[in-house]
């Protein structure tokens, strides 16, 4: 971890600093590597969260680094998200701080934060401070709540074609189904989940949160995936699919009030 950081601190920014500050005792280290990785080897991403009361009142983010030949793959983002999750559930009710490069505001902007203060030099590199305030799990619900009204929105605006067959034999009448399904079973966990008190949560689950991200990419992207229940969550066959455009609203309207 200290090689990389000194690697793209030190040696790739041309910038002498005392990289070894003190607080690295005190914080968490996330990293990644090669799994073939030797001793000594340079991680291929590596960031550190430090608690309330080491750098400010809330705890923050730093030493935020990537290998040179990660940059650009996701990695870096991937690392963020996970740091921002790791920091809410063990520090809840938390606003999360960081001091970004100036270049980098608009990469953190799209992780959720947001520039607080004017900006400032820091080892001769312009730096801006930047928080992400904390939002509850009612806050989340609130969000996939208004998510799903949209989406209501949306499919009562489809075109009248949303009956013809994809070429994978599905209709998008069916499509829509799953995807109404999906949501609901989402919903409810969610809510259950809000239930819980998040110092209860586990403190760091990386790999589940890997597996999440993972799948949160799959649902985003337009590639074709192979339902791994062997059928079960898959939608009905098109001979036993719901018929009309009534049907499947109240499939819908069934859906939000069992979530």
């Amino acid at each position: 971890m200290i090689r990389l950081r000194l690697d793209v601190f030190v040696v790739e920014q041309d910038c002498v600093y005392a990289d070894l500050d003190g607080k690295d005792l005190d914080s968490i280290h996330l990293w990644s590597e090669r799994s073939d990785a030797g001793p000594g080897e340079a991680a291929e991403s590596v960031v550190r969260l430090l608690p309330p009361g080491i750098s400010y009142d809330v705890p923050s983010i730093g030493r935020v680094a990537c290998k040179d030949t990660q940059r650009g793959t996701g990695l870096g983002q991937e690392l963020m998200e996970r740091s921002v999750r790791a920091c809410q559930r063990l520090w809840p009710q938390y606003a999360v701080q960081i001091s970004a490069q100036q270049y980098l505001i608009g990469f953190y902007e799209s992780i959720g934060f947001q520039v607080a203060g004017e900006g400032y030099l820091e080892d001769n590199i312009p730096h801006i401070g930047m928080i992400r305030p904390w939002h509850s799990w009612g806050h989340m619900i609130h969000l996939v709540s208004k998510a799903a009204l949209e989406f209501e929105a949306v499919y009562r605006g489809l075109a009248d074609d949303h009956q013809s067959v994809l070429e994978d034999g599905w209709n998008k009448k069916e499509v829509l189904k799953h995807l109404i399904a999906s949501e609901s079973s989402l919903f409810a966990y969610m809510k259950k989940k809000s239930q819980a008190s998040p110092e209860t949560l586990p403190a760091l689950d990386l790999e589940s949160d890997g597996r999440g991200v993972k799948l949160v990419r799959d649902l985003k992207s337009d590639i074709r995936w192979d339902d791994p229940t062997g059928g079960i969550l898959s939608p009905e066959s098109v001979a036993e699919a719901v018929s009309s455009d009534d049907d499947l609203m109240a499939f819908w309207n069934e859906s939000r009030a069992s979530g």
